[in-house]
């Protein structure tokens, strides 16, 4: 029975029965209906997964990615050198350090690292998460190797605090370099208490008469470097953002240029013909709405739009975006368009005109994927309690796994010819997004795409 319908049953009180086709049903009731069901929705109906909060989303990912791939590298290369020195130390006693659990804190750290090119081989979409969890485990692995080093009068120790701080300016959001740097200095705060209170032995190694100012100093001095850096270097990943952003914007005059260069050079010879045909003036006329439409798309793409939002029924909207498709592209007789949807009404809160330009990206997308022939099937339905789901897929020519990240890429395309320039996806997963949703993708080379859309549902007007 669908949710709308449960407004219209009787008040019932605990206890009370109910017959159901001549058998008598006992009513037992919780004390709170709708909390119940949303325990129900979210066990039956898991909600979309959410991009996790604390990873950097200005940087590009493959950017990010050859960044992290670099990074563990280093780590490997400087771990097995601290390590080779660490054994030097054991076992020339050097210093008086007790090295011992100094190595096996780095032989497990250096454990982690290496096993990330493992994962990274087998789950390439965990390598961002991988990475962040580390960067948390490290500090821990720093605490440790600066109390055995020294404890908190050992700074060359805490200058590896330093380096973590810096790293995680490129790999984590700006809550996550907060929540980073908060932790860094919980940590190195934990240490110095442990130490100065005697529930620790120090390991003194440089000699440093310890006394409660001197802890004082040490505690201070660290925590202001470490928050100096955190914001220092905080401005370096904005840097590095806005750098890659003044990179975007020049392939986007590159491609800007050539776009509207290209249609306007065709029109250019058209014209000057003696003879102006019916052929002629279709072409002029197919090439100046080409103009317009990468003109449209970059200005949308650019802009942000204030959001209109209504109570809109999705199936209305889904096909109105068909029509819209299929009236503005040529006749394609080989290629077949399926709609399936679900006779519930299915409603959403959100701007219908934003939503019709997503679906019809997502439409036109499937329709420039297939050649000559193939099918287009788009489907409506409920996905659990609280969302609405739109399928559209196609038996085009398909993708590899590597492209699912960059096809919401702008002017990342795999189309040829005249077919696009790889504004749609970047258009569709804007708006969607804007609208509460989420946009994922589904693909094998050959065999077609899967774009699945969910939104939330909304109580009818």
């Amino acid at each position: 029975m669908p949710v709308s319908r449960w407004r219209h049953l009787p008040r019932l009180r605990n206890g009370a029965e109910l017959r159901v086709q001549g058998f008598p049903v006992e009513i037992v009731l919780a004390r709170s209906p709708r909390r119940d069901y949303k325990k129900r929705d979210s066990v039956l109906t898991p909600p979309p997964p959410v991009e996790p909060p604390m990873i950097n989303h200005d940087l590009n990912q493959d950017l990010q990615s050859t960044l992290v791939d670099y990074f563990f590298k280093a780590k490997i290369i400087l771990g097995l050198t601290c390590l080779s020195l660490l054994l030097f130390f054991h076992y020339f006693r050097f210093l008086g350090v007790e090295a011992g659990s100094i190595i096996f804190t780095f032989a497990i750290e250096i454990g982690i690292w290496a096993s990330y090119f493992p994962v990274r081989a087998r789950r390439p979409e965990s390598v961002f998460r991988y990475n962040s969890v580390s960067l948390w485990i490290d500090v821990i692995a720093m605490t440790i190797a600066l109390h055995y080093f020294g404890g908190i009068y050992s700074m060359i120790w805490a200058a590896a605090y330093l380096l973590l701080i810096a790293c995680s300016s490129l790999f984590l959001s700006k809550r996550g370099r907060v929540l980073f740097a908060a932790y860094v200095i919980l940590a190195f705060s934990l240490l110095c208490y442990l130490e100065h209170y005697g529930v620790i032995p120090r390991h003194n190694i440089f000699r440093v008469p310890p006394s409660t100012g001197m802890d004082i100093f040490f505690w201070s001095s660290t925590s202001l470097i470490i928050c100096a850096a955190a914001v220092l270097t905080n401005k370096v990943g904005e840097v590095l953002s806005r750098l890659e952003k003044f990179a975007n914007l020049g392939r986007l005059s590159t491609e800007l240029a050539h776009e509207i260069r290209t249609p306007l050079q065709v029109i250019e010879g058209l014209l000057h013909r003696a003879e102006t045909s019916e052929d002629t003036k279709k072409e002029i006329r197919a090439q100046t709405e080409r103009i317009a439409r990468f003109v449209k798309e970059i200005l949308t793409l650019g802009r942000e739009e204030r959001l209109r939002v209504t109570t809109l029924r999705i199936q209305d909207i889904v096909d109105h975006s068909v029509n819209l498709i299929l009236k503005a592209l040529p006749a394609r007789p080989g290629i077949r368009v399926e709609r399936d949807f679900c006779e519930e009404e299915l409603w959403v809160d959100g701007d219908a005109d934003q939503l019709i330009k997503a679906f019809s990206n997502l439409v036109r997308n499937g329709i420039d994927s297939m050649d000559d022939s193939g099918r287009l099937s788009v489907k409506v339905s409920r996905y659990g309690f609280e969302w609405l789901q739109v399928d559209i897929q196609d038996t085009g020519t398909g993708m590899e796994r590597a492209e699912f990240d960059r096809i919401f890429e702008p002017f990342y395309t795999t189309k040829t010819g005249r077919r696009g320039v790889g504004l749609g996806l970047a258009i569709a997963k804007k708006f969607i997004e804007a609208n509460n949703g989420r946009v994922e993708v589904d693909s094998r080379l050959g065999e077609g795409s899967l774009f699945t859309v969910r939104l939330p549902l909304s109580a009818p007007p």
